[in-house]
Order: C-alpha cells, then sequence, then structure tokens
C-alpha cells in the first residue's frame, strides 16, 4: 500500500525509465553490424597484404593448387564407355562408373587402351566391396588407385582418370 507522499514524489521528479522502441533497437542493430563488417573487412585487407608481402619478400612460389595436377595444353580427354559391374560381397552389389581418360597426346591405340583400362577397372572394380568406397575418403581412395592402375596400364601416356559419374545399387 502507497501512501500519499510516496505518490507525490513519483509524479514529482522521477519518471519512470522509458522502454526504447522497436524502430530505435533495429537501426542501432544495423548500425553495429554495419560497423562490424566494415572492421572485419579492414581487417582482411590487412592480413591480405601482409601475407602478399611476406610471400614476395621470400620469394616463394604459391603451392598448386589440384593437388600436384598440372594443366598441359595438349591433353585429349577420351569419353570411355560405362562400366556396369558387380562388387564383391555376398549380397549382389552393382556399380556404373562414367570416366574419361586424359591423354598427354593424341595415340593412334586410344580406343584399345581404353578398352584394356576398361577391362583392368572392371577387374579391380569385381575386388572392391560397397564400405571400401563409402563416404569421400572411400571415394578419394577409389579414385587415387584408378588413376594409379590407368598410368601402369597405359606406360604413363594417360595423364589421369577422371571419374564423371558413380552410382553403386
Amino acid at each position: 500500500m502507497t501512501t500519499a507522499n510516496e505518490e507525490g514524489s513519483v509524479a514529482e521528479g522521477k519518471t519512470p525509465p522509458r522502454q526504447l522502441s522497436t524502430f530505435h533497437f533495429i537501426l542501432i542493430v544495423a548500425a553495429l553490424t554495419l560497423a562490424a563488417a566494415g572492421v572485419g573487412f579492414l581487417s582482411g585487407l590487412r592480413i591480405l597484404s601482409s601475407a602478399q608481402e611476406t610471400v614476395a619478400s621470400k620469394g616463394v612460389e604459391p603451392p598448386p593448387l589440384l593437388g600436384g595436377l598440372q594443366h598441359v595444353d595438349s591433353a585429349n580427354l577420351r569419353t570411355m564407355t560405362p562400366i556396369v559391374t558387380n562388387l564383391a560381397g555376398s549380397p549382389p552389389v552393382w556399380i556404373r562408373l562414367e570416366a574419361s581418360l586424359v591423354f598427354h597426346d593424341n595415340p593412334k591405340d586410344a580406343d584399345a587402351l581404353a578398352a584394356r583400362i576398361s577391362e583392368d577397372i572392371v577387374g579391380f572394380l569385381r575386388t572392391v566391396s560397397v564400405a571400401q568406397i563409402e563416404g569421400a575418403i572411400g571415394f578419394q581412395h577409389l579414385s587415387e588407385d584408378l588413376n594409379d592402375r590407368v598410368r601402369v596400364r597405359s606406360n604413363g601416356r594417360v595423364q589421369e582418370l577422371v571419374i564423371q559419374g558413380l552410382i553403386i545399387e
């Protein structure tokens, strides 16, 4: 219960704190967001320029982006026929592999070489189980294994096997 003196003091000089309107709140949040973006942009520019100065002063070449694979202007791409075979394991699991071969030059026997490589890939895929090629790491290992087999089978004439499609059923 309030007394008359208490009611009078509230009415005289002390007003209850005013709440911030929604518009002002949104305006403050937007200003802080823009300030944070500006600080982030400027610090990013500073880090980038210092990294470029360090690289320029040491004369270091940037590392290759494609994991050591290099672009060759005279490379030829030869699409292989899709490979369909079953994988190793007790339940029948089928795989369809669509790939292309990247040759260093344009060999005359490219079709025959592609057929031999296709046979070798079929033989290899029949020894692989589904568990070995699950996930991104499994796919990467499969791709590396196939590239190694292709290079050996072609005596180095094929630069890379590019997997265009892989379906496991």
